[in-house]
């Protein structure tokens, strides 16, 4: 094969890939528009300080999770044209009607504990395209609705060392309740460039810590916004 022929049809294969994608793409929006106003109304949750997650460029999003809410709000006030998250593989399982969903919503399986190869893959590749992917880093969900966080799983701050990528931690004031207000509050972004290239696994412990401390401050700076709003009122 000629090199002007192979130059051709690896174009051709490329123009090909591209409307997959981007009907992917399309989907999230349509859903997206159509969940949007249910979402608000269910869960009406203020965004505190959206200007940081808006300005950072590609990175790994890390947030508390109480329940489902935590992963509705996110795609109706912050992703607004594509949503890119790593979850549990167990939901993909349940019916193929479900896989089918969240892939074309572009959720990444996951199998918890043990390796898997196609995930890192599939998140490296988000990530060096400089995308936003969403972890939740305490690998499970808080049930107890407590603000206290278990102990972090290292994948997060492993992406963002291997990726060269900054951490953007997000904390939800409280447990979600329906009709009542809640707020999500962006801190700011977390640098492992300390880290980078590193694969010791000691610098990967440091990096998880790192990251911990900053979801900690980040839940301090989040009390310190909500409480005063509050005052005399229910906080529970």
């Amino acid at each position: 094969m000629s090199e002007e022929n192979s130059v051709k049809k690896t174009d051709g294969a490329a123009k090909a890939a591209k409307p997959k994608k981007e009907e992917s793409f399309r989907f999230y929006r349509v859903v997206r528009a159509v969940l949007t106003p249910l979402i608000k109304l269910l869960w009406p949750t203020e965004i505190v300080h959206k200007e940081r997650f808006d300005e950072m460029g590609g990175g790994l999003v890390v947030c508390n999770h109480y329940a489902v809410p935590d992963t509705l709000i996110p795609v109706a006030s912050l992703y607004k044209r594509e949503l890119h998250v790593l979850a549990k593989a167990e939901a993909f399982e349940c019916a193929k009607i479900a896989n089918w969903f969240l892939r074309k919503a572009g959720a990444i399986p996951v199998h918890r504990g043990e390796p898997d190869i196609n995930a890192v893959k599939e998140v490296l590749g988000v990530l060096r395209a400089d995308k936003k992917l969403v972890m939740y880093p305490e690998g499970t969900r808080n049930r107890e609705g407590t603000k206290e966080m278990l102990e972090f799983k290292q994948g997060a701050a492993r992406f963002a060392i291997k990726a060269k990528k900054p951490v953007l931690p997000m904390v939800y004031y409280r447990m979600h309740k329906v009709f009542r207000k809640n707020w999500l509050f962006v801190g700011e972004p977390i640098s492992l460039e300390e880290f980078y290239g590193s694969r010791d696994p000691e610098a990967y412990e440091r990096a998880t810590e790192k990251v911990y401390e900053g979801m900690l401050a980040t839940r301090k700076a989040c009390d310190a916004y909500v409480e005063p709003l509050l005052k005399g009122k229910d906080k529970k």
